[in-house]
């Protein structure tokens, strides 16, 4: 069994910007591990209360839908064609934590014995403050928000296979008098989730390199779309060949295109 654990990125929800969230997660919004039919993998999240007084917290499961036109969705975890569902267990649905009390929620992911299983499966663990955060809005009023964390844990069944990717939509959008923006829209085809991040590699008349630039690392689930922006800054005015590539690691998947600034 492999685990990894990517750093804290995604799916923070209802957090007021004017609010400082006292219970925290520790280890990351995103777990991802690997197995095989029939395994049984084990995984950890740790909650923290930062606060100086007792906060209760609730642990519940959601799926997670995310599709080409940009809608992201929670669900109930039978709408989720490919999610854990049933596999993926916790040990606890709730819990009191002390103040600067360190508490650890323990998963089971217990995959079937089933030789059509091969892929990326992923569920969300939520985890939500029972008591809102009150603000004070006014002199005559205040505002209560609920703090949830959305921890998405990720599980490859089977051997990896090679990632297919492809180039949905990509346009140019100005941004300043010198400056545009390339938006692309990325598209997984393969069962497998990846994390890519786009590199734009300019060249000059003499076809030599003059830059690269590139775009934040993205996960796009399976059958799913990321969209992801690059701007081109100082570059003169002309004509350019240049090379869209999205990077995911050991492999590669490029379109050649001409920018003209």
């Amino acid at each position: 069994m492999i685990s990894r654990l990517l750093p804290i990125a995604a799916l923070l929800l209802f957090i007021c910007q004017e609010i400082a969230a006292k219970v925290l997660i520790n280890n990351g919004l995103t777990h991802i591990h690997s197995g095989k039919q029939g395994q049984v993998i084990k995984g950890m999240i740790q909650v923290k209360n930062a606060g100086a007084q007792p906060e209760k917290i609730l642990i519940y499961q959601n799926g997670l839908v995310q599709t080409c036109d940009e809608k992201s969705e929670f669900v109930p975890v039978d709408r989720q064609v490919r999610g854990m569902g049933k596999w993926l267990e916790t040990n606890t649905d709730e819990k009191l934590i002390q103040p600067d009390e360190t508490f650890e929620i323990f998963y089971t992911i217990s995959i079937p014995r089933d030789s059509s299983l091969s892929g990326s499966y992923w569920s969300v663990v939520m985890v939500e403050v029972a008591e809102p955060v009150t603000i004070e809005a006014t002199n005559k009023f205040s505002i209560g928000s609920k703090i949830r964390y959305a921890i998405q844990i990720i599980t490859d069944v089977g051997e990896m296979e090679f990632p297919k990717l492809d180039f949905e939509k990509v346009a140019f959008k100005p941004v300043q008098a010198a400056n545009k923006v390339i938006q692309a829209k990325l598209k997984n085809i393969g069962k497998f989730m990846v994390v890519p991040k786009l590199l734009l590699e300019v060249y000059g008349k003499d076809g030599q390199k003059i830059i690269t630039l590139e775009s934040v690392s993205q996960k796009i689930y399976p059958f799913t779309c990321k969209d992801f922006e690059i701007e081109i800054k100082g570059l003169t005015s002309g004509k350019y060949d240049a090379i869209l590539v999205a990077d995911y690691g050991q492999d590669l998947f490029a379109t050649n295109m001409v920018i003209d600034i």
